[in-house]
């Protein structure tokens, strides 16, 4: 049975009715529910596995029986790892239903058919009637970036009151979080708006009080702190033990605390932001740990060297890569600059039972600090990576230099400016140029809110705000010199996305004068055959785990994923190192005068340099006008592409990823070219790509 769902298309920004099988949902689900990143997590794995090994043969050789609780158990991993390390029973929960009918029937095909399995939340088991009596052994995996974003406490809680005898152990035991105050001009931008200036210096626009008083948000930005580059920040301190989770004390884990450190600085600085991430004592006696640190401060980094056998990995990626555990970076609500070396500051370190927080102090607080939030329409508007965008130099000196000279160009006569976009500051610069009018499509209430107050604070008064393209009556159209943007739109995920540009000026096409100019003049798509490092574990298949046999859950997450998931996924690449197999090549051009011309373009990328292909990494480049080569801002690569050579991101934006099923054949050939095909039909608000790789082997004399 099929059935119709609403669902937005960005490009047209209107609401189409598609056809979707009834178990649409429940395919979107177990694509995106995540499982084969941890089950590719080795670490993760290996010590889970060891740590079952060594407690249950300890526990055994005190004499005592072993009654194993397995809370989340996904796939059965570690149910199984616990009955082949001998436990005398396991029991085993998972409520996401379609992931427990798979666990299912991976416990019997890996002959774990003891594992008594339990479809629901641990909090709604019952001794006595699910289980026959309460576990001394619990093995759990709650986790997530923050520690206890997913509800650990309370599970735990839940756990020990209910589930659990008086002498339970638990894995993993214990959890120690870690906190290190830095400062980092790059991160902070993607934190508050900074004051945007002219190509020589004079300010344009400055952000209203109410953005400089603003807090911000107090959610989690989360990131692989590993790959930040070292010169973008710097340490203020060292990490510090913020709070500790004892996992197997009997007493209620406190879902509210506080903790006041008195830190002292390492180096001067302004302490805007704090590190954070969490370490894991996986056995009672701590002997196995787990650590999500960042490789600078990883307490096992010599040894993970010294193991690597890939000796060319850089040393940011040394350390075991995961997706589902990531670090976080907590920005302080209010920075303090601090001058000298050892200059005393105090810390304020907050948890409730599903986040964190944190503030910073020059003098010792007296009273706690409530958890912050937006008042300005900034954070709770644009994601992290918009905000650093609105404030990243080189991109806004291409559009400043742009629109310097256009201005400069209509001296003669008055300039008027069409701003398409959300959130597009740089069209209110064009005000503070010299434009005679501006006016910005702005249909988003708090975007709209937000650039007004922009407005009003630098006496603007030329600027006019507008719901929809209906408003233009036709005197206005009549005088409109300039259709600008940069573009961005809310509803956009995958860069392309932003062609709704060209769909606004359909509506227009035959109401502007011929003479209007219209930025950015056309857009570039481009495609580039990588090897990643380690992002394609997010859709590569698992097989086997520590010896067991996964391949019905590949088989259950590659059907749903053929069901659910675009062929072209949005990552933001810079996070996530890869290897570039050739030159980019352009794979579709749009010019946005004659933007709903239908395309359809094919090619073939023979590949330069050695590797093995695991995904196709995709952008766009906005052409802003179309005599001048150097007006080009790009959302893909930020420095030329050399075949072999680690790829250097834009870091403001999310790129597009098609992932690569390899099979042998093209592992192994001497020779791989790369077959794509693109189709785009603007009016209905349809890209799509294909490819396909081709090996050719030498032959043998």
């Amino acid at each position: 049975m099929a059935s119709f769902s609403q669902i937005l298309n960005p490009m047209t920004g209107q609401n189409t009715w598609q056809e979707r099988s009834d178990d649409y949902d429940y395919h979107q689900e177990v694509a995106n529910a995540g499982f084969g990143d941890m089950l590719h997590d080795w670490e993760r794995n290996q010590k889970y596995d060891a740590a079952l090994r060594k407690t249950i043969a300890s526990m055994h050789n005190a004499g005592k029986p072993v009654h194993v609780l397995d809370i989340g158990t996904g796939t059965g991993i570690l149910a199984m790892m616990a009955l082949r390390a001998g436990a005398d029973t396991v029991t085993a929960c998972e409520a996401f239903m379609p992931m427990a009918n798979c666990a299912q029937r991976i416990l019997e095909a890996n002959s774990a058919n003891q594992v008594r399995l339990i479809r629901k939340r641990s909090t709604d088991i019952e001794i006595g009637v699910d289980m026959p009596h309460k576990a001394n052994l619990l093995v759990a995996e709650l986790l997530d970036t923050e520690l206890i974003g997913e509800g650990a406490i309370s599970i735990y809680n839940h756990a020990h009151d209910q589930l659990l005898t008086e002498d339970a152990i638990c894995i993993p035991a214990r959890a120690t979080c870690y906190a290190q105050v830095a400062q980092s001009p790059l991160a902070s931008q993607w934190n508050s708006l900074k004051i945007l200036a002219n190509l020589d210096g004079d300010i344009l626009l400055r952000p209203p009080t109410e953005l400089a008083n603003c807090t911000g948000e107090a959610a989690l930005h989360d990131v692989q702190l590993s790959q930040l580059p070292t010169t973008s920040f710097r340490a203020l301190s060292k990490p510090v033990e913020i709070f500790k989770f004892d996992f197997q004390r009997k007493q209620k884990r406190e879902e509210h605390r506080a903790n006041v450190l008195r830190m002292e600085l390492c180096a001067p600085g302004t302490v805007e932001l704090v590190f954070y991430w969490w370490q894991i004592e996986m056995d009672d006696a701590g002997e196995l740990l787990l650590s999500c640190a960042p490789y600078w401060a990883h307490p096992e980094l010599k040894q993970l060297q010294s193991n690597s056998v890939d000796k060319v990995r850089p040393v940011a990626n040394i350390v075991p890569w995961r997706d589902h555990w990531m670090q976080a970076i907590y920005y302080i609500p209010k920075p303090l600059q601090m001058s000298y070396i050892k200059e005393p500051f105090w810390l304020s370190c907050y948890h409730d039972e599903y986040s964190l927080w944190f503030d910073a102090h020059k003098e010792q607080p007296t009273k706690p600090v409530q958890r912050h939030s937006c008042s300005c329409d900034l954070h709770m508007t644009y994601t992290r990576s918009r905000i650093g965008q609105l404030n990243q130099g080189t991109r806004n000196k291409r559009y400043l230099a742009y629109l310097e000279e256009a201005l400069l160009e209509a001296k003669t006569q008055p300039t008027h400016l069409l701003v398409l976009g959300d959130g597009c500051m740089l069209g209110l610069a064009g005000s503070a140029l010299g434009a005679a009018t501006v006016r910005c499509l702005e249909p988003h209430r708090f975007s709209r809110r937000l650039l007004e107050s922009i407005t009003k604070h630098n006496r603007l008064t030329n600027v006019t705000f507008l719901d929809s393209i209906q408003q233009l009556e036709a005197k206005d159209l009549d005088e409109i010199t300039h259709v600008f943007a940069e573009p961005y739109f809310l509803n956009s995920i995958l860069p392309w996305d932003n062609f709704y540009f060209g769909t606004l000026l359909l509506q227009l096409q035959d109401k502007l004068p011929a003479s209007v100019k219209i930025s950015p003049y056309a857009s570039r798509i481009y495609a580039l055959p990588v090897e990643f490092l380690d992002l394609h574990k997010i859709r590569a298949p698992i097989v086997s785990c520590e010896g067991f046999d996964l391949t019905l859950f590949d088989d259950m997450v590659q059907r749903s994923a053929e069901q659910a998931l675009s062929s072209v996924e949005a990552q933001p690449l810079w996070e996530y190192p890869c290897r570039a197999l050739s030159h980019p090549q352009e794979i579709l051009s749009v010019e946005f005068a004659n933007f709903g011309i239908e395309q359809q373009k094919q090619g073939q990328l023979t590949f330069s340099a050695a590797g093995t292909c695991n995904g196709i990494a995709l952008w766009v480049d906005w052409q802003l006008a179309s005599d001048s080569p150097k007006s080009v801002v790009t959302t893909g690569p930020i420095e030329p592409v050399v075949p072999g050579q680690f790829v250097k991101w834009d870091m403001f934006v999310r790129q597009g990823v098609h992932f690569v099923h390899q099979t042998e054949s093209t592992r192994t050939a001497s020779e791989r070219r790369l077959n794509w095909s693109t189709i785009f039909k603007p009016l209905m608000g349809e890209l799509s790509f294909n490819f396909s790789l081709k090996a050719t082997h030498e032959k043998k004399e």
